[in-house]
């Protein structure tokens, strides 16, 4: 299987706007580190194999579209004769977090492939939208998906969305030096989202390092005054310098993003896991029309 991407004007792909390559270098390399809600669990792993079944039930073995190159999603108990086909833009995530062979993975942006229309049945993405701002990015993957996927091809994306009643960063912190945060994981998304003033406008990684970095200059103490493993209070640090930025929608504003008149999708359902912030980790099943 052989697929192509469109080159940047220049030629160059810097990976900016994005995070930069060393940004995902080190996210590769902190990957075992991560866990539920900026991983899948067992329970959104079940949703997804539900939706697998299903499809399998009324087509057969599904064309797979991975967005990213999640190994959860991956090492799913796909039918036999599953064509699974990943596309993510950093090189070292795939050289250390892929899992399957690399013949069925591109090095690309998502808003760059040049897959063939119609050639996808289910597009699979864990907690990798709010990568891309709202609304322009955001909706140039949705025609994109539209685009390649299949009549009545689905679409399962696990969101990151902002709670109804916004938190303030003095909340999160708060609770942090309480002893109620009980994981980095938790941290990064409540302290992320708390930053966030709009979702046009997202949220700037650096800004959450600099609102961390303000409660103590010594993330090995602060380690240890919590109850954390230095190890695991340091894996803060890939924010530090980084120039990505966040931009966390609602779920409404995804729906009418993908399901409004110039969309093309329809909502299937929607998933919410019971763990710790599983309300703001729902997974959308949209269904191109």
């Amino acid at each position: 299987m052989a697929y192509f991407v469109k080159a940047p004007a220049d030629g160059i792909y810097t990976g900016e706007g994005h995070g930069g390559e060393d940004h995902w270098a080190e996210i590769a390399r902190q990957w075992q580190q991560a866990g539920p809600p900026l991983r899948p669990s067992n329970q959104d792993m079940d949703f997804c194999t539900d939706a697998i079944s299903g499809w399998h039930r009324q087509h057969g073995a599904p064309r797979v579209l991975i967005l990213g190159v999640t190994p959860d999603i991956y090492r799913l108990p796909w039918p036999e004769g599953t064509d699974i086909f990943a596309v993510d833009r950093s090189q070292p995530m795939i050289d250390i977090v892929w899992p399957g062979p690399k013949r069925d993975v591109l090095c690309a942006d998502w808003l760059s492939m040049a897959l063939p229309e119609s050639s996808r049945d289910m597009v699979f993405c864990d907690g990798g939208l709010h990568l891309l701002s709202y609304p322009g990015e955001q909706r140039q993957l949705c025609r994109i998906l539209h685009s390649l996927l299949s009549d009545k091809g689905l679409c399962l994306f696990r969101l990151f969305v902002p709670p109804r009643q916004r938190e303030s960063p003095e909340t999160v912190v708060r609770d942090l030096l309480e002893g109620k945060i009980s994981n980095l994981n938790i941290l990064k998304l409540r302290l992320a989202m708390s930053l966030q003033d709009s979702s046009e406008e997202g949220v700037a990684l650096k800004k959450i390092w600099c609102a961390l970095h303000k409660i103590s200059a010594d993330l090995e103490g602060l380690a240890r005054k919590i109850g954390w493993s230095v190890e695991h209070m340091l894996a803060m640090s890939v924010y530090r310098n980084s120039t990505a930025r966040y931009s966390f929608v609602t779920v409404d504003r995804v729906r009418d993003l993908f399901c409004g008149s110039s969309g093309g999708f329809k909502l299937r359902c929607l998933h919410v896991p019971s763990y710790e912030l599983g309300e703001r980790c729902p997974t959308i099943v949209l269904q191109r029309g």
